[in-house]
């Protein structure tokens, strides 16, 4: 199984991938296909821009998506946007999220259940608190 998040780094591998990932940041491979190696670990092009991004897991206890205490690389080809994604304060515990890096997925953006930032590490709880007044204003004005 390649695992990669939207950067194209790789954040985990092996096995078949999950119901939640399926598709989605993992794909499930054999090494019949096309003959090429399965199962390894992707690495970033040596050109690659770095940059990093704060993943998010759920907190049972404040039943709250909250970031992680270290940022995740994220490498992408030089020349693309940096942009980092989070799960907004709407979204619930079975919201699927990635490793923070990439944008959100459409359905996710639609649905308002997925915030995108476009400067390193700007996925964090405190960058996070700026983003939700803009956010506010666009919902009051589009109701």
């Amino acid at each position: 199984t390649q695992s990669s998040g939207s950067s194209g780094i790789n954040a985990e591998y092996g096995g078949t991938c999950s119901a939640e990932t399926k598709d989605k940041t993992c794909a499930e491979c054999t090494s019949e296909e096309g003959g090429a190696a399965c199962n390894v670990v992707v690495l970033a092009p040596k050109d690659a821009e770095k940059f990093a991004c704060f993943s998010h897991s759920w907190n049972a206890t404040t039943e709250a998506w909250q970031p992680g205490a270290e940022a995740v690389r994220c490498p992408a080809l030089n020349g693309t946007a940096i942009i980092c994604n989070s799960p907004s304060k709407t979204a619930t515990k079975d919201y699927v999220t990635g490793n923070g890096c990439g944008p959100c997925a459409e359905a996710a953006k639609t649905d308002l259940t997925c915030l995108e930032c476009t400067e390193r590490r700007c996925n964090s709880a405190s960058a996070l608190s700026f983003l939700l007044v803009p956010l506010l204003a666009v919902i009051f004005h589009v109701l």
